[in-house]
């Protein structure tokens, strides 16, 4: 399959010296599916990865499991999460199986370290070792288990492609970005669950939907408001201390989620939103390409932590700056 194509989005420099080229395609649309601003293809395929987190929760709030096991907004906006396993993360995630009547053996997304690395220290440090509650897709899989368990599915096989969950899912994902469940191509993902990936204008378009609620049916409509109130409430949930996300929310009135390979999708209240894919899947050039498409769209961000272009060394030197060449 011949790739989509793509443009330069952006370069690091090393003083003078021009040390890498990040190539991608990035793409502005509304709820409608208008594309308003876009570089390279925008109707390539892309793996959604787990910028899909904040859609893949729809059916927990719609099929009615996140309001009868009386979900907190911590507990919702941490199965949207890419966390990093701090301890808020983990108590969140431990509290949505204890509201199911589950533990943290019926997850089944694999296990890894906190990826907040003072929390990993800390966990080493007291002599434990990591589970599957730390994983950063816990959240996700403890608010699909939930929905599970509130509709009388089998928990056992909740990560099957024909699992009635997941199914549900697809046609979440599908109706929310724009396509037919058939156009929509499969995979595992990272923590064992179907991977989704459409034309990356859809995601962008679904992100404008999610971020308003615009061109969803009624059902979806009320549940993304709740899920992205949660996002908005509590941004530090949906990744944590210095991580992308939680800076994005922090400073403007938008959702964001990013994802695995160089992924990014940003939805604003004012019905449009933001797709980014980086061909060579470098998350460092996603924050920064897509802070510059929404300065564009009249939206600042502080150019600090994530969202900072600089290129230090190992004692804190500014020695390089990543910039912008779209």
């Amino acid at each position: 399959m011949k790739p989509p194509e793509d443009v330069p989005l952006a370069a690091v420099r090393r003083g003078e010296i021009l040390e890498s080229v990040h190539r991608g395609r990035l793409v502005v649309a509304d709820a409608a599916g208008e594309v308003l601003r876009f570089a390279g293809d925008p109707d390539g395929y892309v793996c959604l990865r787990s910028a899909a987190k904040p859609i893949q929760a729809l059916p927990t709030v719609f099929t009615g499991a996140a309001g009868a096991y009386a979900l907190t907004g911590e507990e919702l906006a941490v199965t949207c999460a890419s966390h990093g396993g701090e301890p808020r993360h983990v108590a969140a995630v431990r509290s949505i199986l204890k509201k199911a009547g589950l533990s943290e053996r019926h997850l089944r997304c694999g296990g890894h370290p906190p990826l907040h690395a003072p929390s990993a220290r800390d966990l080493f440090r007291s002599g434990g070792e990591p589970s599957a509650v730390h994983d950063n897709c816990s959240g996700k899989h403890a608010g699909m288990l939930l929905a599970c368990v509130h509709n009388g599915w089998d928990v056992g096989s909740y990560r099957s492609p024909d699992h009635p969950l997941q199914r549900l899912v697809l046609r979440t994902v599908a109706r929310c970005c724009g396509a037919k469940p058939e156009e929509v191509r499969i995979g595992v993902d990272g923590c064992g669950v179907p991977v989704f990936a459409l034309p990356l204008r859809g995601l962008a378009a679904g992100f404008a939907r999610l971020a308003t609620g615009n061109g969803l049916p009624e059902d979806l409509a009320e549940a993304a408001a709740r899920v992205r109130a949660a996002m908005r409430a509590h941004p530090f949930m949906v990744a944590g201390t210095g991580r992308l996300d939680t800076e994005v929310m922090r400073a403007a009135d938008l959702i964001s989620k990013g994802g695995a390979e160089g992924v990014l999708a940003v939805g604003s209240p004012e019905g449009w939103g933001l797709a980014v894919k980086v061909s060579d899947g470098a998350g460092r050039a996603a924050g920064p390409a897509a802070a510059a498409a929404l300065a564009e769209m009249g939206v600042k961000l502080p150019r600090t932590g994530a969202l900072s272009p600089g290129i230090t060394n190992r004692s804190g030197e500014v020695v390089g700056a990543l910039e912008i060449l779209f």
